[in-house]
């Protein structure tokens, strides 16, 4: 007797245990990461389905004043209702509309600094020598300063060298990796020039074309591309001084193929048609503010925000522009998406369905890269990169990720 009794009480508490343990929302602490940005929909959604976190003061508004677009909230999902399991921060997007992208466009980035792209020698009358490598500096480094003197651009560079006395090494302060250093460097003096060199290969700008995603008609803040623009010869994100977006004209698609990466080819002219500034770039896109009178701002693009809670595998379509200033739909199908690990460009895998798009580009080809994604009427990410191999496939990145940029 009483072996049953113990037997019925283990039943009893087994049965608790797991009653209780099944009031924790496990898939909804998988899908969420801390700092994740919501709609205001997608917040209610989430509150709605797992009602025990209002029923045990698990959500509390945390508003710090310094932004009327967002609301933050802290959510403690809890063990038993008793242990917190996890704390999130949960941005909420106040506006739950934005003027949904499409437009091709140019981009122009200045950097903070002037980054090193390679060296060479130079010939004096005492042989040859490479100040640059003695220097310690390296392809991907930025040079900030040299003696005090800001470098903002190859000019600056060229009236340090201009004021130099040809005798004392020059100090340098530069950044490799994002973090900062110092070290020295003397200029040579070029027998066939006869002036003083460093040696440097060097850029100060650079410039390349994609697609807008999305603008926020309240405060006019933009994002684009999805991803970040790299510098052509060292692989690293180009670390923005400041930049500007400019409307920009696809004159022709060099079609994608296994393998081979198509291209958007736009034209656009430094200087004209400027429609906003670039103040950032980074792993989720390039993003600043448009103008005003911008003709990239239409009312009646403006579409509801999703994301990472509202896409899923099915139909949608994505925006994008392949001929003029035309911006078309087509048909696209999400494969997948991953709601492990944080923000990450490759978010989503999509395929494109549209024969009319494959016919005239093959898929997913360079240029496209933020052409804005949308399911059930909302724009729930943007397309990032191509699959090399299956042009017809791609990736795409969730919009929370570009929101609060």
């Amino acid at each position: 007797m009483r072996t049953k009794n113990k037997v019925i009480n283990f039943i009893l508490i087994t049965i608790a245990f797991v009653s209780m343990a099944l009031s924790v929302p496990y898939s909804t602490i998988t899908s969420i990461d801390n700092d994740i940005v919501l709609s205001q929909e997608e917040f209610d959604n989430l509150i709605s389905n797992n009602p025990s976190l209002m029923q045990n003061n698990c959500v509390t508004c945390i508003n710090d004043n310094n932004n009327e677009e967002i609301n933050k909230y802290v959510i403690k999902f809890k063990l038993f209702n008793l242990f917190n399991i996890k704390n999130v921060k949960v941005n909420v997007v106040n506006k739950n509309q934005v003027i949904a992208g499409g437009d091709c466009v140019g981009i122009n980035l200045q950097s903070k600094g002037v980054v090193v792209v390679g060296s060479n020698y130079i010939i004096t009358k005492n042989g040859n020598y490479n100040p640059a490598t003695e220097a310690g500096l390296s392809v991907g480094d930025v040079v900030i300063s040299i003696n005090n003197v800001d470098i903002n651009n190859i000019n600056d560079i060229a009236n340090v060298l201009d004021n130099y006395d040809g005798s004392s090494e020059l100090s340098v302060k530069a950044i490799r990796q994002g973090e900062e250093f110092e070290t020295k460097i003397k200029p040579m003096l070029d027998i066939q020039t006869k002036s003083y060199k460093l040696g440097l290969w060097i850029r100060d700008d650079t410039m390349g074309v994609g697609t807008l995603t999305f603008i926020n008609p309240n405060t006019l803040r933009f994002g684009a591309l999805g991803h970040a623009i790299a510098d052509a010869d060292t692989k690293e994100n180009f670390d923005v001084k400041s930049g500007e977006l400019y409307k920009c004209n696809v004159i022709g698609v060099k079609m994608g193929k296994r393998g081979i990466p198509g291209e958007i080819m736009g034209l656009f002219v430094p200087g004209r048609n400027e429609q906003g500034t670039i103040d950032k770039n980074n792993d989720y896109g390039v993003f600043g503010n448009v103008f005003e009178n911008s003709e990239f701002l239409n009312d009646d693009k403006l579409m509801p925000i999703g994301g990472r809670l509202t896409a899923k595998p099915g139909k949608a379509k994505i925006l994008t522009t392949i001929d003029g200033n035309n911006i078309e739909s087509f048909d696209i199908e999400i494969i997948k998406t991953n709601y492990g690990g944080g923000a990450n460009s490759k978010s989503m895998v999509i395929r494109v369905t549209d024969e009319d798009l494959i016919s005239r580009t093959g898929g997913i080809v360079q240029g496209m890269s933020g052409s804005p994604i949308i399911q059930d009427g909302k724009i729930v990410g943007a397309v990032t990169h191509v699959f090399v191999n299956d042009p017809k496939k791609g990736f795409g990145l969730y919009l929370d990720w570009m929101l609060n940029e």
